[in-house]
């Protein structure tokens, strides 16, 4: 039988279930890769169902409708999809759990209270829950790396979910080198041997100073540590969008701060007092741009008619400030979804490529 190459998953779909050869020309596998072994997330692309369904499909659960159930357990049968039998038992030992780790500095003011870190856990619990799945968080303050490796070893974990890579690369590398099972939520970085997920931070820098300078910004503030993965792309995508536009970049309008931002507030007073004159601010997170705000309202300054504000992360509060914040959406919740099934693509063997979240502009009253 000749095989087909389907333009998309919509037109593979269509034909309810296909031969093998057919799945992989779909795929787009030649040569060597004819053999590569199908995941969970591609069986679920060619079903055109969730991986949930079709993790819920497998078990046999009667979650799922008899038709469903049956069409999709037919198509994996002719795509040569088998469970990965020494994860499958994995599972069974463990408490079907996923662990969480979020590395707090010790010498910073964040907590698990930033709706960042909280919006995050939620994204990954749903996903995981929605695959029956328990999620184990662990929050080490401590500026040892085992916080991973406990998790793993101990059992409580068939994989991990690491949020934030500062100062942990090497440590991330080492467990890569060992194969553990395990993604990142963070920048791309040059070097790394792990799998993250994250926004495209450049991208998300770039676009958001390209929209001060398009309502007539050109004195931008940028608030944010480039000495942070994710802040760097984020400056170096806000430097980008100054070279094209022809806008020299004052240095000076730099303020190094933590995502904490409990020093935001008077850092801006004092900036704003020694004289120097702003009409846009980016800030590297929506929290510093909230405490920004309070800053140039304390100041006698209108927002946007005097200073033009966009922040980053789009947080569920950033609708609800005073005036709501125009910011660059990472689409947490995405996030916390391509988390769940590229570990759980591990956990089956497959592969686990580094990815983008979708990353926007949502323009509101602060620009």
């Amino acid at each position: 039988m000749a095989s087909t190459a389907y333009a998309s998953v919509a037109d593979a779909g269509r034909f309810g279930t296909v031969a093998h050869g057919r799945f992989i020309a779909y795929l787009g596998f030649q040569g060597p890769e004819m053999n590569k072994k199908i995941t969970m997330i591609e069986l679920a692309k060619i079903a055109r169902v969730d991986i949930s369904t079709v993790s819920r499909a497998l078990s046999d659960s009667p979650v799922v409708k008899e038709s469903t159930r049956k069409r999709i357990q037919r198509i994996a049968s002719e795509v040569g999809y088998a469970v990965n039998a020494p994860a499958s038992s994995l599972r069974r030992k463990s408490a079907r759990a996923l662990g969480m780790v979020i590395p707090l500095n010790p010498e910073t003011d964040q907590t698990m209270s930033d709706p960042f870190f909280l919006e995050m856990v939620g994204g990954v619990s749903q996903a995981a829950a929605e695959l029956d799945y328990d999620l184990v968080v662990s929050v080490p303050r401590e500026a040892s790396h085992a916080a991973e490796q406990r998790l793993l070893n101990t059992g409580r974990a068939d994989g991990i979910i690491v949020i934030g890579q500062a100062a942990r690369a090497a440590h991330l590398n080492d467990l890569a080198a060992r194969n553990a099972n395990f993604v990142v939520w963070g920048a791309r970085m040059k070097g790394a041997k792990y799998t993250t997920v994250g926004s495209d931070n450049a991208k998300g820098g770039y676009i958001a100073a390209a929209h001060l300078f398009s309502r007539g910004a050109r004195n931008i503030l940028f608030l944010g540590d480039p000495g942070l993965p994710e802040v760097k792309l984020r400056y170096d995508g806000f430097k980008k969008a100054h070279q094209e536009s022809g806008v020299a970049h004052d240095l000076s309008y730099l303020l190094r701060m933590n995502f904490g931002g409990r020093t935001t507030y008077d850092q801006v007073l004092e900036f704003l007092r020694a004289g120097n004159r702003i009409d846009g601010i980016f800030a590297s997170s929506d929290i510093l741009a909230n405490s920004a705000m309070h800053a140039l309202v304390a100041e006698g300054l209108s927002i946007p008619e005097d200073v033009k504000v966009v922040g980053y992360d789009n947080i569920g509060q950033s609708s609800m400030m005073t005036p709501p914040l125009t910011t660059v959406s990472q689409n947490i919740a995405e996030g916390g979804r391509m988390l769940v099934e590229l570990l759980l693509a591990k956990l089956e063997g497959g592969t686990a490529n580094s990815c983008f979240t979708k990353t926007e502009l949502i323009i509101r009253h602060s620009t």
